[in-house]
């Protein structure tokens, strides 16, 4: 009975309008979380390229804004597959929904820390007031591992919960406070209006899962094939991302409605290097992750890593040759 409270609690907090029912066999749907040149980038490919028909998918793909909004979609029955951020997969799992992540398309955090031009280092920020965001969104795990990473307590800042990215970095410019964590975007608006970078996180490569694929139960049990299809066709959808950058840059057009190239260019590069060949996501971030949020959480202290993953999928694709025969080099026929 507690888990069914957990879990209502959690689909009502989020309502959405999906009109979609379950599909059966190949005919799928799925939701992708962002309109900006990030990481639902993957799934675009994978529609656009015909990655999904190749591998026998008739998929419909849905916008839903927020990677939260789509697992609870997901554990209401309206969607077979998520994008989605592994936070948002944790919290709709320890809440009772019967979901699991089956791959890992970004690893690590592609975030910044920007502030006033008086902080020269992390270790500044001891003190220091913060915007944040609500705690365990991506962008409130970024500020917390970063400051984890230099030996800051998360208890030194002054955090205020200010919300999304455009009302943090607005707080930081109108000196409210001292700095916030951003994105790509953040960080180009912020430092156009005089703020200074004060860390790259994906620079330092710390394990968090950023983006990856969500299903059911249900999908899991019933329809195995599906996901392994599914499972081949997002691997392929990052190798095609890797090695067709006019091609990719175009559907980035599409989807963004028309961002200037030059935001496309950078999403792209960026990109290019945080997207997972071989698409397996990362327990170690994960296992962070939980052990973060066990700091306000008991459930998260008491939750195993292998509770939020089934690897199967991502195995076969290792253990049946598809990763390496993506990624082989071409043969070049000699005459």
């Amino acid at each position: 009975m507690k888990n069914f409270r957990l879990l209502m609690a959690f689909v009502l907090f989020f309502p959405v309008f999906v009109s979609h029912g379950r599909a059966s066999g190949a005919d799928v749907n799925m939701a992708y979380v962002s309109d900006s040149p990030a990481s639902s980038a993957a799934y675009w490919v994978a529609k656009e390229a015909g990655l999904f028909k190749k591998h026998g998918l008739d998929m419909d793909m849905i916008f839903i804004n927020g990677s939260t909004r789509s697992i609870q979609s997901l554990i209401a029955g309206d969607l077979n597959f998520a994008g989605a951020v592994g936070t948002s997969a944790i919290n709709g799992r320890m809440a009772g929904g019967d979901i699991a992540i089956i791959n890992g398309l970004v690893n690590t955090l592609p975030y910044y820390l920007i502030g006033k031009p008086q902080i020269k280092s992390p270790e500044d920020l001891k003190g220091r007031s913060a915007a944040v965001h609500i705690p365990g969104t991506s962008a409130d795990f970024a500020l917390r591992l970063a400051l984890k990473r230099f030996g800051v307590p998360y208890e030194s800042i002054k955090a205020i919960m200010v919300g999304g990215a455009p009302a943090r970095i607005a707080a930081v410019m109108s000196g409210q406070v001292d700095f916030t964590v951003v994105t790509e975007p953040g960080k180009i608006k912020g430092e156009k209006a005089g703020l200074k970078l004060i860390l790259d996180m994906a620079k330092l490569q710390i394990p968090f899962q950023f983006t990856c694929t969500v299903t059911t139960g249900q999908m899991l049990r019933e329809s195995p094939d599906t996901v392994q299809r599914m499972a081949r066709a997002m691997a392929e959808a990052i190798h095609y991302y890797k090695n067709h950058e006019p091609e990719v840059i175009k559907i980035m057009q599409k989807y963004t409605r028309g961002q200037s190239r030059s935001v496309l260019e950078g999403a792209y590069d960026a990109y290019h290097e945080l997207f997972v060949a071989d698409t397996y996501p990362t327990l170690e971030g994960l296992k962070t992750t939980l052990e973060v949020q066990a700091s306000w959480d008991p459930k998260a202290a008491r939750a195993k890593v292998g509770d939020f993953v089934d690897l199967r999928f991502v195995n076969e694709l290792r253990s049946s040759g598809f990763i390496k025969r993506l990624y082989a080099p071409a043969k070049v026929t000699r005459y």
